[in-house]
């Protein structure tokens, strides 16, 4: 699978091209596309198109820095089989200050079936603390910004709140399967907590879009609890949480609609 500018007629975009194929591990049970097995790709393409201009995983012992996921928005609008191929597109909208705008488009056999959208803030590989945007780094991603807007100027959440007395819906422990190379619990884990959290009956018959807010980084072992609810403007809520009821830590708002 190899990643490269688009072309149209000849002239090359800034758009990176990452092709893909619906894994078995893609799909739920229904046989088709899941929205964990599309973020799993999104995150892929993020990674190799960041990989492929000197600030990806091999490239942090000489940068210094990495990228951390703070936010989701994915609009999921046909579901795919098993081994369809995929075409992502995906570039950087904005590098500044501390933070960068990523935005996806996903394609099966040339129709739209998903755009997407995230959210990533810069960090000091030795203190794990957000940096501005260095130089290097700017230089880097400025060849592939593009100032387009999918979501017509509605940012990805930077945070929800759970009314008092929501009953917990599911519990878990972050184990030894759900940490990545950061050394803490991958994005992808936290939708699978979500999910867990959900009637069976929105289970079935999951929304397109899905959001994703990441406020506190998860630990191995962590025990968790995700809190159900829905919103006032109708939206399946799940809450992912530590510690106790008094002083709650909150880790991650995940939203269905």
């Amino acid at each position: 699978m190899e990643g490269q500018l688009r072309k149209t007629g000849g002239i090359s975009t800034p758009h990176f091209i990452y092709d893909a194929a619906v894994a078995y591990s893609d799909i739920g049970p229904d046989q088709r596309l899941s929205h964990g097995g599309l973020l799993r790709i999104l995150q892929e393409a993020a990674s190799v198109a960041s990989d492929e201009v000197g600030f990806g995983l091999k490239d942090i012992a000489r940068t210094g820095v990495h990228w951390i996921l703070t936010g989701w928005r994915l609009e999921l609008a046909r579901r795919p089989a098993w081994r369809t191929d995929l075409r992502v597109e995906t570039w950087p909208r904005s590098v500044e200050g501390f933070a960068s705008d990523r935005y996806f488009l996903v394609y099966a056999g040339g129709e739209l079936i998903a755009q997407a959208a995230s959210h990533w803030i810069l960090v000091s590989a030795a203190t794990g603390r957000p940096v501005r945007i260095t130089d290097a780094a700017r230089a880097a991603y400025g060849p592939h910004l593009d100032s387009r807007e999918l979501f017509e100027g509605k940012p990805i959440p930077h945070n929800g709140s759970t009314p008092a007395g929501v009953s917990v819906a599911y519990e878990t422990t972050a184990g030894r399967r759900d940490i990545d190379t950061n050394h803490h619990v991958n994005n992808l884990r936290y939708l699978d907590y979500a999910i867990e959290a959900l009637p069976q009956e929105v289970y079935e018959n999951l929304p397109a879009t899905v959001e994703i807010v990441f406020r506190r980084q998860i630990l191995l072992g962590t025990p968790l609890r995700c809190l159900y609810t829905v919103t006032e403007d109708g939206r399946r809520q799940v809450e992912i949480r530590s510690g106790d009821e008094e002083k709650p830590v909150h880790h991650a708002f995940v939203w269905f609609y």
